[in-house]
């Protein structure tokens, strides 16, 4: 390859900043499965479908699926935007950190729910604006040291 204009746009390639346009959450029953992807604005370009990068995807899998208009990564090996993969997770004026404390996992969903672990006070608070299920097919045991509140509009035992 010797056009240089065309080494210059690969490697301008290689790491770009854009904005989440489009998310397709795939289809993990189909056969076989259809992966979730996501196309990214890049300035003027849109590129064309990419995975994302999730924390874990493997035997201990996790979802938590990019949205529109959050800023994103795309590293493209080789330079070609159509083969590269998708880092989300850039904060910025329209999605700001949910928090400034170092000592918090914080999570923050578009309903307004709120998961928050203080790893140094021991301490998980979770505000959900809706109801909570708990399934298990063994025992459910809640230990406090402490005391115990429960508050709610009826109680039940069983």
């Amino acid at each position: 390859m010797n056009n240089v204009a065309e080494l210059k746009r690969l490697i301008a390639n290689l790491i770009r900043i854009g904005t989440i346009a489009e998310v397709d959450y795939g289809n993990p029953d189909a056969v076989p499965p259809v992966p979730p992807r996501v196309r990214v604005d890049i300035g003027e370009i849109t590129t064309g479908w990419l995975h994302w990068i999730e924390s874990r995807a493997g035997t201990t899998r996790t979802w938590c699926p990019p949205t529109v208009d959050e800023q994103a990564i795309v590293i493209s090996p080789g330079g070609d935007l159509n083969a590269g993969v998708v880092l989300t997770g850039l904060f910025r004026g329209l999605h700001p950190a949910p928090s400034d404390n170092g000592d918090h996992f914080h999570a923050v969903m578009p309903d307004g729910a709120v998961i928050d672990y203080h790893h140094v006070e021991h301490h998980l608070m979770v505000d959900i604006p809706g109801d909570i299920t708990i399934n298990a097919t063994g025992e459910i045991r809640i230990t406090a040291s402490g005391d115990m509140h429960l508050k709610g509009r009826n109680i039940y035992e069983n």
